[in-house]
């Protein structure tokens, strides 16, 4: 399988270029002192991007596709200064759009620069014939959120796509994982991480 790897660069430049707005107005503060990956939380709501206790390299985890393992370069502070953040944009921002969105976001605002490169490395690959039982369908009005309960013992998955799914399976193997189910729905589920064990074939 071959894996996308981004290099990042984080600089200051001289004469910035503004990438275009996404988020018209953004507030980002540091976290409370003593805040940990524990406290970090996610949500996307309409036209609102909120984050809590997260780091730069937290949101790139939150992206598919560009989860932080992936990730060569950058500044250690990526990692460990964390921050609260509440954006808004004019209109609401569909699932689709959410990754340009964040990355826009920090682009802007964090002066995140970065490149992509192709290596070969080894994958995993997300397949099923039928969804099982306790998969059910999300209803119309939930939000995506992925929470942990249980230090970690289990994690609630809602409206939850299987492509974000995939992402969290990456984050968790620290591999790349393909969804080639062919399920285009949100779902609502529980996982624990007993359940995310790589099987032969």
């Amino acid at each position: 399988m071959k894996l996308v790897v981004a290099s990042l660069l984080l600089t200051i430049p001289a004469a910035p270029a503004r990438p275009e707005a996404v988020f018209e107005v953004a507030s980002i503060r540091p976290a409370q002192p003593g805040a940990t990956a524990r406290d970090a939380r996610f949500h996307f709501r309409d036209d609102r991007f909120e984050a809590k206790a997260a780091t730069v390299g937290d949101m790139l985890d939150m992206l598919v596709g560009f989860q932080l393992y992936r990730v060569t370069g950058g500044p250690l502070w990526i990692r460990t200064d964390r921050y609260d953040i509440v954006a808004k944009a004019d209109h609401e921002i569909a699932p689709a759009d959410q990754y340009k969105a964040v990355m826009s976001l920090l682009t802007d605002r964090f002066h995140l620069q970065s490149h992509k490169e192709t290596r070969e490395v080894p994958g995993l690959v997300l397949r099923a014939r039928r969804l099982p039982a306790s998969v059910k369908p999300a209803a119309a009005d939930e939000t995506f959120s992925i929470r942990s309960e249980g230090n970690g013992r289990r994690f609630i998955f809602t409206a939850t796509s299987l492509p974000a799914f995939t992402n969290f399976l990456s984050q968790q193997t620290h591999v790349p994982v393909t969804d080639e189910t062919e399920f285009k729905g949100v779902y609502d589920f529980v996982v624990a991480p007993v359940d995310v064990q790589p099987q032969p074939g």
